[in-house]
């Protein structure tokens, strides 16, 4: 029996028919705890155009709280940050973060290349028990990402485990637990870059000394935020699309061998594998005023969740939704977002997330799947925690 709920357990590992449900009886669902939910392409396109819909962090993942209780931690700093503003203080932040981000990508490349080549040397090393997340699609944006904020190797550890519970922090049922552990893990995270920036100015490097040199409008604190924002983003999703590209394409042989055969194929196959199954499956938005979406009034402070991967497999926006075509030319995936708050990210996911994939299907024959892939806890960054994998050289 397909439940009728998106965050329900038993869908983690195939939400899409539970969207499709949805999308059919009640594409505009009033939730049992008083959020909209969104199904439909045109619906979520909408919303994210729309300037009537807030990102705001205090009405997203605060709604509730009265002005005299104390805010959470990671509440506390995703509000300063570029994620969770509304123009125009959304423009203020992006600019800053764009500009040093596009400047470090300019020679990611090649780094990206010999860091994906060297893992797939670790993994015909080990020949067996080869997790592909673990071993993979982890490790490549996680060593990316810090050269380029400025980590050193010993420090990635312990900032891919912030990442990771601030990242699982963010989703709408998330527990009590997790909470209390997003919130010991951006009150770390805030600690470190403070402690990086005090630190001399040529061992820092990277985007931190970049953005802390050039601020403009942005205080101390903003800027740790913007930057704590851009690597979990970019390390969750970067990873996670990884990992779930991989299934799709071991799940549908013919397809990789054609991205095997015709690499170019990556332009328009990456854009496919973020339609088909991408990182992102859900966003947030708050009616700023009465507004009316897919012939339903909402009115002001009511809380929709776009279900950005049921848009992603709507009939009415794509032909043969359910069937990976890497060749697909007409693609206005909602997978990285649209609007205002797109993912400042995505450039970034698109270049390692291209690289990682070629390399792998080029340089690793024979790649299967060794066992039942296990799902991560969360929706709305969406991922594989395990991909258990064979392969013949």
């Amino acid at each position: 029996m397909i439940p009728a709920n998106p965050f329900d357990r038993r869908a983690r590992a195939d939400p899409y028919p539970v969207y499709q449900f949805m999308r059919t009886v009640e594409p505009v669902h009033k939730s049992p705890v008083g959020f909209w939910i969104l199904t439909r392409y045109a619906d979520c396109k909408v919303v994210l155009d729309d300037k009537r819909w807030s990102h705001s962090a205090d009405r997203i993942l605060e709604p509730g709280r009265g002005e005299l209780e104390p805010v959470d931690p990671t509440v506390r700093l995703l509000r300063a940050s570029v994620m969770f503003s509304d123009p125009p203080d959304h423009a203020r932040h992006r600019g800053p973060l764009e500009a040093v981000m596009k400047e470090a990508m300019q020679d990611i490349a090649p780094r990206a290349q010999q860091v994906a080549t060297d893992l797939v040397k670790l993994m015909r090393e080990k020949e067996k028990g080869v997790d592909l997340i673990r071993d993979y699609a982890a490790p490549l944006p996680l060593v990316v990402l810090a050269d380029m904020i400025g980590v050193p190797p010993a420090d990635r550890g312990k900032v891919q485990r912030w990442g990771r519970e601030l990242a699982s922090g963010l989703d709408p049922m998330v527990r009590s637990t997790g909470v209390v552990n997003a919130g010991a893990a951006a009150a770390a995270f805030v600690e470190y870059l403070l402690d990086r920036i005090g630190e001399d100015r040529d061992a820092t490097g990277g985007m931190l000394a970049e953005l802390v040199a050039k601020p403009g409008k942005l205080t101390t604190w903003e800027l740790i935020a913007d930057l704590t924002a851009f690597f979990v983003v970019g390390l969750e999703t970067t990873s996670n699309l990884i990992g779930t590209a991989m299934l799709a394409l071991m799940r549908n042989p013919g397809e990789m061998t054609k991205l095997r055969r015709r690499p170019a194929l990556i332009k328009t196959g990456l854009e496919e594998l973020v339609r088909f199954d991408g990182p992102i499956h859900l966003t947030a938005r708050v009616a700023a005023e009465d507004v009316e979406v897919g012939g339903t009034s909402v009115k002001a402070r009511e809380q929709a969740i776009l279900l950005l991967g049921a848009a992603n497999r709507d009939p009415a926006r794509f032909k043969e939704p359910d069937r990976l075509d890497l060749a697909r030319a007409v693609n206005p995936h909602l997978g990285f977002g649209a609007g205002v708050h797109a993912c400042f990210a995505a450039p970034l996911a698109r270049l390692l997330g291209a690289c990682a994939l070629n390399t792998l299907v080029a340089e690793v024959e024979g790649l299967e799947l060794a066992g039942e892939p296990k799902w991560n806890e969360t929706v709305t960054m969406r991922g594989l925690s395990h991909l258990p994998v064979t392969f013949s050289s």
